[in-house]
């Protein structure tokens, strides 16, 4: 039986559901310097913006939270094993969320229940590294704020 992530990637473009699979199948990895391009050069991130939205894609892809950022995302972890990100969109003038494209791309996941990939710096540069959290679903936006259930390792929300 397909696992809820299997079935919300199910009608995405084959490039978009690889790049997807990648961030589920890394869960918990980490990388230094920066994260891998996938065949076909198919970029996961961006390093210019946290929230990473392709051209040839209708979603954002994936999101970075940054170490010493200028947002105050942050990871909570349930008792029950849930673990839920609030993460701060681009641009603080909430007013101005529709203007960025990354924010409308993150709204569209949100509406559509397409999963986001979640990287997480861990090191600041020199050193650079990054922690893959998986993928997760946008649930809602407030105040700034989408909030974000991640996906455990067997593609599942607990």
């Amino acid at each position: 039986m397909k696992s809820t992530f299997e079935t919300l990637i199910d009608s995405l473009t084959p490039k978009h559901k690889l790049a997807l699979k990648w961030f589920q199948n890394n869960k918990n990895n980490e990388f230094k310097g920066w994260v891998p391009v996938l065949e076909n050069d198919i970029l996961l991130a961006s390093k210019a913006k946290g929230i990473f939205k392709p051209k040839d894609i209708n979603y954002a892809l994936s999101i970075r939270l940054s170490k010493n950022g200028p947002y105050d995302d942050q990871l909570q972890y349930k008792e029950d094993g849930k673990i839920l990100l609030k993460y701060f969109q681009e641009n603080k003038n909430l007013k101005e969320r529709d203007l960025e494209y990354t924010n409308i791309g993150l709204k569209k996941c949100m509406k559509e229940t397409v999963p986001v990939g979640i990287i997480i710096q861990t090191e600041l540069k020199p050193n650079s590294r990054y922690k893959i959290a998986g993928t997760g679903i946008v649930k809602k936006w407030e105040d700034g704020y989408y909030y974000i259930e991640i996906f455990a390792q067997n593609g599942e929300i607990k």
